[in-house]
């Protein structure tokens, strides 16, 4: 479903004269902004707030319904400016407040080969973020050992003992929020078939394609020149990022810029 509210004020097209014998009148015609052609459905706020909130929300409801599920809600990221803005909503907007936080877990989608608490490991800006304001136990942040030669093998298995109770088929992550770094959507093919792998070409290591695919909502989040330049790059070649949802769905959460339907760049 894509996301239109508040389109009137804002998109125009050139007035139409409707001639009588008498007279010329003429009308105001409101366009259907254009959804970019992007794998998955596209929702499409009217500016960065604006996309942020539907994503947002959605996040609430699916952590609701999986603490209330399955006891545990798990959240995997890949680092970035915009995936930070969300996260900083979603500890202080008042509607996100009763977002089930103590039962969060939160897993990394590509790491750096650097040590936990190194300035561009993405788990360091996350605890920095999100432990206080949401009271979320430490053991709940679960950190990529990228600098360790068996950084994969160790969160792979981590992965597993935290997913495998679960019943059959729901064993998988709940959500995973990719933002506008191309280079880490859709993960990685692991030669070992383990849930992570490494990437010599990125330097990271990464969440497998087999799992991000496998997840319950795969949400891809681009916002004002760097989504524009993501949603440009995978336009009409949906298989740059090779990704194809086993069972879950696959969304765009972008603003106006980024989908090219207003050349005002947001703040």
């Amino acid at each position: 479903m894509v996301g239109c509210v508040g389109w009137r004020k804002r998109f125009w097209v050139r007035t139409i004269q409707c001639v009588s014998e008498d007279e010329h009148t003429s009308y105001d015609i409101e366009p259907v902004p254009e959804i970019p052609d992007l794998p998955g459905s596209v929702r499409m706020g009217e500016d960065v707030e604006g996309a942020l909130d539907m994503l947002a929300a959605d996040l609430f409801v699916q952590s609701s319904n999986c603490v209330s599920t399955f006891g545990h809600f798990h959240l995997a990221l890949s680092h970035g400016r915009s995936q930070e803005r969300l996260i900083m909503k979603l500890m202080t907007d008042p509607k996100y407040r009763s977002i089930p936080w103590d039962r969060t877990h939160f897993w990394s989608i590509s790491e750096r080969f650097v040590e936990p608490g190194h300035p561009e490991h993405s788990m360091t800006h996350w605890r920095e973020l999100a432990a206080g304001p949401g009271e979320i136990p430490s053991d709940q942040f679960h950190s990529i050992l990228g600098h360790r030669p068996d950084g994969a093998e160790r969160y792979h298995r981590e992965l597993i003992e935290h997913l495998e109770w679960r019943e059959r088929g729901h064993d998988r992550l709940d959500f995973v929020v990719l933002g506008e770094d191309l280079g880490v959507l859709g993960g990685i093919d692991d030669p070992l078939d383990r849930l992570v792998g490494v990437s010599d070409e990125h330097e990271r290591v990464m969440l497998s394609r087999r799992l991000i695919n496998a997840s319950r909502t795969i949400a891809i989040l681009g916002l004002g020149s760097a989504g524009r330049g993501m949603v440009d790059g995978v336009r009409g070649d949906h298989g740059k990022i090779r990704l194809r949802p086993d069972g879950g769905t696959l969304r765009w959460y972008l603003d106006a810029y980024a989908c090219r339907c207003t050349e005002e760049e947001p703040h």
